[in-house]
């Protein structure tokens, strides 16, 4: 490397320097403790939906069971239906059809005529029935505060997210 471009890039470098002194001087700064002449929050209205269970008694109807007797009417029923069939249709080339539906015929008559002379035997409970249901509530939130400040004769604002209470600290730029 040869001197001249030695010393051009040395003399080069300290200019540099000595143009950046002057910035770095202004940028210095201090922390002071103002003092906090109001505060107000900044209040947010928030709508919640809040689950409840609500409950309701309910009559509910319990058929009773009779086991084999609500069966009989039926199957006697099949049976002569599927007798009657069967003789009528003794015949026909089709008598096991027909046999087959005189029995289902006779099994619903059956069913149908046990229904009707002994009716409906059950009784009634009573049951609650719960549902969810939601309830819209409107609550307030502190979402932060608007702080207004002393500095010097001057009174400043800003926003802050806790109540600083009776002093805020304050960043002063300082300038020679």
């Amino acid at each position: 490397m040869k001197a001249s471009n030695l010393i051009r890039g040395l003399v080069t470098g300290m200019g540099l320097a000595v143009v950046s002194l002057p910035g770095f001087a202004m940028e210095q700064s201090t922390v002071i403790d103002a003092e906090v002449v109001d505060v107000q929050p900044q209040v947010e209205v928030v709508t919640e939906r809040v689950p409840f269970e609500s409950c309701r008694p309910e009559q509910v109807f319990v058929p009773e069971r009779r086991g084999i007797a609500s069966v009989v009417p039926t199957m006697v029923g099949a049976l002569l239906g599927g007798s009657v069939a069967n003789l009528l249709g003794r015949n026909s080339s089709k008598r096991g059809v027909i046999t087959g539906a005189g029995a289902i015929l006779g099994g619903t008559v059956g069913y149908q005529r046990h229904r009707r002379v002994n009716g409906d035997n059950g009784y009634y409970v009573t049951e609650d029935v719960c549902v969810t249901e939601y309830e819209l509530r409107e609550r307030e939130r502190v979402d932060g505060y608007r702080v207004s400040y002393r500095f010097g004769d001057s009174v400043y604002q800003t926003q802050s997210d806790t109540d600083p209470g009776s002093t805020i600290a304050v960043r002063v730029r300082l300038e020679p």
